[in-house]
């Protein structure tokens, strides 16, 4: 049976489960690196294992955060008496783990990059608004509540199932985010704040780039620990009384000749000057100052959002990351398209800006987007059709403001250290 076939007949049985809720799949099955869940749990073979993870509270949001230690720092102690699995029967499941590991896993191009990035802009991000279970991919790059497919009971919901059926595709989702985020780029100085972050980031890489010196001095180390070793070998071949290998003397000649390299290259060279470092930095402040920042990121958001580009949205990825705590998704009726709430940093800046600001830099986006789109195309060829489209613009801007005087903004106060929630 599977864990979540497992789950259903246990409630359907009365069985109370974790805490006296109802059952879920996750109980049973689990995360086998972290040992959580029944099939894990080690001391069912009379093992108990303390300091797997660590918790810290999110100044943010003040949640409390689970990180996972090094194994090398978990603490093990044998309890023989708590034993009621035999070692056969776990290491049958452990085989089984494996096995099914190896298959979800075939195919992924790289493994450790699917490990520590999210696969897409929002993986991890989204809620729902019935059940507040997450929302992932549950068909051809669609969403929908995953507590809602499995149908269990949500202890939440006074024991029914979520009843949020509402799903939404990947592209129109993304493209709702996305279409929010101009008009917060104009207020707090987030560009600025942007070039700042980039700043520091490429300033700390070249603070940790170790110095051609440093380099060049492990090297050396290297190579004299091989001919240790080497001379070792010969000198317990010789003491074998066996004969020597010409192999071996070939080898640390070699490693003679790129020993007395790296000596005449470790002498001549020279740790960089402290000025060569500032004006690195100079050069990365001018490289990502506002204005720059500004137009790369607005050319990424022409390719995310007109040419649905996935290598853009990556690149646009930490930013939106950034401003955007959580989207939740809600239930509208009949085939409306599904309701979005975003909750972060975004919604604040919204928040504090007036309703004829918001609409004018959603227009200002949507106009540059598509003048970006008409260059791209080759209507735009020339100075004169960009000056008279933009003209164009500037027209249609003044007719806009009288419709937008009577809007009002659709934001949601947060409570407490709850960040607002912005309506899309």
């Amino acid at each position: 049976m599977s864990p979540r076939d497992i789950a259903h007949l246990l409630n359907n049985e009365g069985v109370p489960g974790p805490r006296g809720r109802k059952w879920r799949d996750t109980a049973i099955r689990g995360h086998v690196r972290r040992g959580s869940g029944i099939l894990n749990n080690e001391s069912y073979i009379g093992r108990i294992v303390w300091n797997r993870r660590q918790y810290r509270k999110n100044p943010e949001t003040e949640r409390r955060t689970a990180r996972a230690n090094d194994a090398t720092e978990w603490v093990f102690k044998e309890v023989p008496e708590m034993r009621i699995v035999s070692e056969e029967l776990w290491q049958r499941v452990k085989d089984r783990q494996s096995q099914v590991g190896e298959l979800f896993d075939f195919g992924q191009s790289n493994r450790l990059n699917a490990t520590h990035r999210p696969e897409y802009l929002l993986s991890g991000m989204l809620e729902c608004a019935e059940c507040g279970g997450p929302y992932a991919i549950s068909g051809k790059d669609r969403y929908s509540c995953t507590n809602r497919k499995k149908r269990l009971p949500i202890d939440d919901l006074g024991g029914a199932c979520c009843g949020n059926s509402k799903t939404i595709t990947r592209h129109e989702l993304e493209e709702r985010v996305l279409n929010c985020i101009p008009a917060a780029f104009y207020s707090l100085d987030i560009f600025d704040r942007i070039s700042q972050k980039m700043v520091a980031h490429e300033v700390s890489k070249l603070e940790s780039a170790p110095s051609r010196k440093n380099q060049l001095t492990a090297e050396l180390a290297t190579i004299k620990s091989q001919q240790a070793s080497l001379m070792q070998q010969i000198q317990d071949r010789h003491a074998e009384g066996r004969p020597r290998l010409a192999i071996l003397d070939d080898h640390l000649d070699e490693l003679e000749v790129n020993r007395e390299r790296l000596v005449m290259e470790l002498s001549a060279a020279e740790e960089p000057a402290a000025e060569d470092f500032q004006e690195k930095i100079a050069r990365l402040k001018a490289q990502f100052n506002a204005a720059n920042t500004e137009i790369a990121i607005r050319k990424l958001l022409f390719l995310a959002r007109n040419n649905a580009d996935d290598q853009a949205k990556r690149r646009l990825m930490p930013i939106v990351r950034d401003l955007v705590q959580t989207v939740v998704i809600g239930k509208t009726p009949g085939h409306q398209p599904a309701s979005l709430q975003v909750h972060g940093d975004i919604a604040n800046i919204m928040a504090s800006m007036d309703v004829i600001d918001i609409m004018q830099q959603q227009f200002v986006a949507a106009a540059q987007n598509d003048l970006m789109a008409r260059i791209a195309s080759g209507e735009i060829d020339t100075e004169h059709k960009k000056k008279k489209l933009l003209e164009a613009y500037a027209e249609e801007l003044l007719r806009k403001y009288p419709e937008w005087e009577n809007l009002q903004i659709s934001v949601v106060a947060g409570a407490g250290f709850e960040p607002a929630a912005f309506r899309l």
